[in-house]
């Protein structure tokens, strides 16, 4: 019975990660540890090795980078959004003059 434990310890601890990788707005690209794996419109879906990834993610000249840690077996979802004007909103002109 312990032998059966440790197989399936080792398996599972062999096992990739999956890191869901959900990005808005559309056309955002996505590099995962420095190699692009798509872009944002829908979401990417990778197994990767447990341990440190690095998610960078460019869209328009604005870029984000952040560390994700992964364990074994475990599923995990990545979440940003690039925040912009909202749509509809007035443009603002800080320089105005009062009236």
């Amino acid at each position: 019975m312990l032998t059966l434990a440790l197989v399936s310890h080792l398996v599972f601890a062999a096992a990739p990660g999956v890191l869901t990788i959900d990005v808005k707005p559309d056309g955002v690209e996505v590099k995962v540890d420095g190699k692009k794996v798509g872009t944002s419109g829908k979401n990417l879906v990778m197994k990767l090795k447990a341990g440190k990834h690095v998610v960078r993610l460019s869209h328009k000249g604005d870029a984000h980078e952040e560390e994700v840690s992964l364990k074994a077996g475990e599923k995990k979802t990545y979440q940003w959004e690039f925040e912009g004007p909202k749509a509809g909103s007035p443009p603002t002109d800080e320089t105005a003059s009062p009236e």
